[in-house]
């Protein structure tokens, strides 16, 4: 059909329909006069139709011009800032209504079309440079560009497909003489696509450099060779200091094809200080970069000649890359978090540095949501690396991309530590990808997370909550009565409680486990606020002289756990206080089974409200505990069992069968692995096919998200719970999944299925826990006064340690080394009948 070449239509039909003027041109008869009319009847709706939409459209466009931006005025944010505008005046037009107003919606139409294939190729561009930069994509990461093309495709498609077919149809497409020359505009414009996602892949890829050995699988063996004579250099006078420097190395030139690059950081004779006291050791740092066809390892040889025996650490440079950027909004994702170190001319830092620096958490993408960070802030490493004065400002946000990124280079390493006995370790990130998942590794990983704990608790008590691994700044403020008592629980079910005899032969001293949580307890126990007729019901409130008259549920049913868990252990010194802590779990079930979030203790009544992620399960699992106590040991100071055994009944029928009882549960679940810790708990006596049921859904579908060697991952991600090579995955987060899944194939044996295949996936979440824990391996930077191996850091690339980062690897490893017959012991009691 011939397009129509007419006039604007009249004022008080700004929407007007082009067929009875189509019909007209080609000779058609005029339409009758009933369907005319019914045609103008229907202008007015669709003029309000079309106002309603560009209404609700240009504020959405314009808060994500003015927000998803982390810097003003980008390509994006004008963009979508001039897409807003447009709405917003094809909104006004038609409403008014105005003869321009067709014109507005066309043109709208057709700025939304552009406006899709520019996101789109944008989109595309980034996840090409991403995939090509690590190496594979995700999974995950792939989903979630898939989900944002997809809202924008929702807020421009369906409108710009209304509008050109409502406003006249695609022109360009009618001729049927010769070819159309917006069409071959647009095959030149596909193919110009085609070639900068080619050329996109291209620049992501890095220069390769020359390394001992000539390749890397055989670089260790070439540094074996050049640090033979190690050993034999003379050991620091002293305790040796950890190898920590964030100073930059200084090379001769910048890193560059053709030429090997390797920085060593080694310990070397003190230098005297006037007036202070003579050190064991000073740390060096030195850059070696040998002339083409020079021996890199007989470099690194000479260069030791005057280091001291103790820790070492090399980087061979294996790759390098001029710095470039994803996308827009995407430059925190330039470095690979954990794997990649930066030049700035000569001037070097390298991954493991980075790391120290936790400069992979310090870019805020979002300028509204300052908490939101991931990646690297280039304006603070340009800081990091000598420059005083980035370019455009010390403010990162004033900065021009372009402008942070001039001049600096993206260096791939291969990474080595040397440890006190002199073995060369291969590293990544600050894992080690060659520890094995055997009986001895599990069982030396999991006493090394005990005396983690136990050496981070205070005389009274409490233990210590944060610390950083390189400067070893610890921090015990954010206590968290949860926190405390999930790490005391650990203790309870995983640590060594037998006594230690003297040499006297007496009776046994208590154990470091056994003294770690009495004192626990004691703290907990302090922090009771009594409630209700003589004082029957009792809730943790942290400080304990808090003014609050409302007690949170979480910590008191976590902390009604480690009691339960640790009476064996610590006697039942505290049985009246469990039956008070009882009392405010069943004094804050409701009548459907499920449990309120607070109690007021003014009244001893529940607060009504959302509930917190992890109380309910935990809630469960301490009724459960209290059930099989009160039925084996009835008391006084204890609830009757048969009311226990009926609470714990109407929580599982709740939690079972009306708490995810709705559409999502078919696709996602949210954190609920103490429900598995309660149904594993409750084998022995109080099974429930359905509770039992939901346990094992909830595992079945987060175990989709454990990476395995078929995701395209990098081998030191396989067993981790995350999305892909992009952003490392979180060692609680694997952790966490690891106790849920040892608690399911508790429950799965005891139902007699098959385990093969949750055995495989456990050994997989295992291994990857083993390789995370700081070790005498990748502690060659750590603090030497705190405890720093045992534990687990944030994720590979964060080098925080937090207290329950370590108990949850611990609970983790110890319950799963059970389940695999790597760890002596059992985690589950005998299953009764179903």
């Amino acid at each position: 059909m011939q397009a129509p070449d007419t006039a604007p239509p009249a004022p008080t039909e700004p929407l007007h329909d082009s067929a009875p003027q189509d019909a007209v041109a080609q000779g058609a008869a005029a339409p009758a006069p009933a369907e005319r009319r019914d045609r103008e009847e229907a202008r007015p709706a669709r003029r309000w139709a079309v106002a309603l939409l560009s209404a609700l459209h240009a504020p959405v466009f314009a808060w994500a011009a003015l927000s998803l931006p982390f810097r003003s005025w980008t390509l994006f944010a004008a963009v979508t800032h001039a897409l807003a505008l447009l709405h917003a005046a094809t909104a006004l037009l038609s409403l008014l209504p105005h003869p321009f107003a067709p014109r507005a919606f066309r043109v709208t139409s057709f700025f939304s079309l552009g406006y899709l294939a520019f996101l789109s190729h944008g989109l595309l561009s980034s996840a090409v440079y991403v995939a090509s930069l690590n190496r594979g994509l995700g999974a995950g990461i792939a989903a979630a560009l898939l989900a944002v093309w997809a809202v924008v495709a929702l807020f421009t498609l369906p409108f710009a497909c209304w509008g050109v077919a409502s406003t006249g149809g695609l022109r360009l497409l009618r001729s049927r003489r010769r070819p159309s020359p917006a069409l071959a505009a647009l095959a030149a414009l596909a193919l110009v696509a085609a070639l900068s996602l080619a050329l996109r892949h291209r620049t992501a890829k890095a220069d390769v450099l020359p390394v001992p050995g000539g390749a890397p699988a055989r670089t260790g063996a070439a540094l074996r060779d050049a640090l033979a004579s190690f050993d034999a250099r003379p050991p620091p006078r002293g305790k040796a200091p950890s190898l920590r420097t964030t100073a930059p190395a200084a090379c001769d030139a910048p890193p560059r094809p053709g030429r090997s690059t390797l920085v060593i950081t080694h310990l070397t004779r003190a230098r005297a200080r006037r007036g202070r006291a003579p050190r064991a050791a000073d740390v060096a740092t030195r850059c070696l970069q040998p002339a083409p066809g020079e021996d890199a390892a007989a470099a690194l040889r000479d260069a030791l000649a005057g280091a001291l025996r103790g820790p070492l650490k090399i980087d061979v440079v294996s790759a390098v890359q001029p710095l470039d950027t994803p996308g827009p909004g995407l430059s925190g994702l330039s470095l690979r978090p954990g794997l990649d170190g930066l030049c700035l001319a000569e001037r070097c830092l390298m991954p493991w540095q980075l790391i120290a620096l936790d400069a992979f958490n310090t870019h805020a993408p979002l300028a509204g949501v300052p908490d939101f960070r991931f990646g690297a802030d280039l304006a603070v490493l340009r800081r990091a690396l000598g420059e005083p004065e980035p370019p455009g400002g010390r403010g990162a946000s004033s900065a021009d991309d372009s402008a942070l990124r001039d001049g600096l280079l993206r260096i791939e390493t291969l990474s080595y530590g040397v440890d006190d006995a002199g073995a060369l370790h291969l590293l990544s990130r600050i894992g080690e990808p060659g520890v094995p998942l055997t009986e001895a590794t599990v069982q030396a990983a999991t006493a090394a997370a005990e005396r983690y704990i136990v050496d981070a608790q205070r005389k009274d008590g409490m233990f210590r909550y944060l610390v950083d691994p390189f400067s070893g700044r610890a921090s015990f403020d954010s206590f968290s009565i949860a926190r405390q008592a999930g790490t005391t629980l650990a203790l309870c079910e995983l640590g060594d409680g037998a006594g230690d005899a003297n040499d006297a032969g007496e009776a046994p001293a208590p154990s470091r486990i056994e003294a770690a949580v009495r004192r626990s307890l004691g703290l907990l126990a302090k922090l009771e606020r009594r409630a209700g007729e003589g004082g029957a019901i009792g809730a943790l409130v942290y400080p304990a002289d808090s003014p609050t008259t409302v007690a949170n549920l979480n910590p008191t049913a976590l902390s009604l756990v480690a009691f339960l868990s640790c009476r064996d252990l610590a006697g039942d010194a505290h049985d009246a206080l469990i039956g008070r802590l009882a009392g405010m779990i069943l004094a804050t079930q409701r009548d459907d089974g499920g449990f309120a979030p607070q109690l007021d203790l003014a009244r001893a009544a529940p607060v009504l409200g959302p509930t917190q992620l992890y109380e309910g399960g935990q809630s469960v699992l301490a009724l459960t505990l209290l059930e099989a106590l009160a039925a084996s040991e009835p008391g006084p100071a204890l609830p009757p069992a048969a009311e226990v055994r009926a609470a714990v009944d109407r929580a599982m029928d709740y939690y079972a069968n009306r708490y995810w009882d709705h559409f999502a549960s078919d696709f996602v679940y949210m954190e609920e692995n103490w429900h598995c810790l309660a149904a594993r708990a409750a084998l022995g006596h109080h099974r429930r096919d359905d509770y039992e049921r939901f346990c094992l859904d909830y595992v079945a579908f987060k175990s989709r998200l454990v990476l395995d060697e078929d995701s395209g991952v990098t081998p030191d991600l396989v067993g981790g719970y995350g999305f892909g090579n992009v952003l490392p995955p979180h060692n609680t987060a694997t952790a966490g999944f690891g106790e849920a899944l040892a608690a399911a194939m508790a429950v799965k044996g005891a139902r007699g299925e098959d385990l093969a295949a949750d055995r495989a996936l456990l050994e997989r979440v295992l291994g990857f826990l083993v390789r995370q824990q700081w070790s005498r391996a990748t502690c060659f930077a750590c603090a030497r006064d705190v405890t720093i191996e045992g534990g687990f850091s944030e994720s590979m690339a964060s080098p925080r340690i937090r207290i329950d980062y370590v108990q949850h690897a611990w609970a983790a490893l110890g319950h799963g080394g059970r389940m695999l017959g790597l760890v002596p012991g059992r985690s589950a009691p005998p299953a009764g009948r179903l």
